[in-house]
């Protein structure tokens, strides 16, 4: 099949296939009918991130809750002795987020590749494992990861997606930057406007202002 990667936005997803390059939209559609119980679980709509844990599970998160979804099974799948999803962001974490504001919602999240994520809230960022916890921040884009920052991606970003390349996407508004997942430096010529490199999108379905955006590699 490919990889494929899903942008999202009220309530629906514009699924891209990346090959042959520049890769284009195949088609848009609604998530409450097609992605299992997301719409059961009040996961439908109003997304603010998502995240490809390399596992097999996607991350959605909307206000301080997420829940794992399944690939494979197209489902919401809960954790035998767990409370059923979603879970508040605070629970299921190695380190407690509470006071950190990460844990009212997350804008956006990038699956570094290692085993870590970096998560980003407001202007603000950290670097998370979930065995080891905290490992960077929480601390202003501009501090931590200053060549974001003077892109014009120091706040408010969209969401993150890391692709086969190596390389991570990073979305706000209606342009995106390329960078390397552990640092987040940004390459040179950066940032462009998404609706000129990435083909497909319309009037419908327009190139910008993404709720969440994931990558499904197979």
């Amino acid at each position: 099949m490919g990889a494929k990667v899903y942008f999202i936005k009220a309530g629906h997803y514009a699924r891209y296939k990346l090959d042959p390059d520049p890769g284009t939209v195949e088609y848009v559609k609604p998530i409450a009918t097609n992605w299992g119980s997301m719409a059961a679980r009040g996961f439908a709509d109003g997304l603010d991130a998502a995240v490809n844990d390399g596992s097999g599970f996607v991350y959605f998160y909307k206000g301080g809750k997420y829940v794992r979804y399944s690939i494979a099974a197209n489902n919401i799948v809960d954790l035998a002795g767990e409370p059923p999803y979603p879970w508040p962001i605070t629970h299921g974490w190695t380190t407690d987020l509470t006071g950190t504001g990460f844990e009212n919602y997350i804008d956006g999240a990038l699956d570094v590749g290692d085993g870590t994520c970096w998560f980003f809230h407001d202007s603000e960022c950290l670097r998370l494992s979930v065995p080891a916890g905290i490992i960077k921040g929480p601390d202003k884009i501009s501090t931590l990861v200053p060549s974001l920052a003077d892109a014009g991606f120091g706040s408010d970003i969209d969401d993150a997606v890391r692709l086969p390349n190596g390389k991570a996407y990073i979305f706000k508004g209606d342009q995106y930057v390329r960078a390397d997942p552990v640092t987040l430096a940004v390459d040179s010529d950066y940032p462009l406007t998404t609706g000129v490199y990435w083909k497909g999108f319309t009037s419908l379905f327009t190139a910008r202002d993404f709720d969440a955006v994931w990558i499904n590699p197979a």
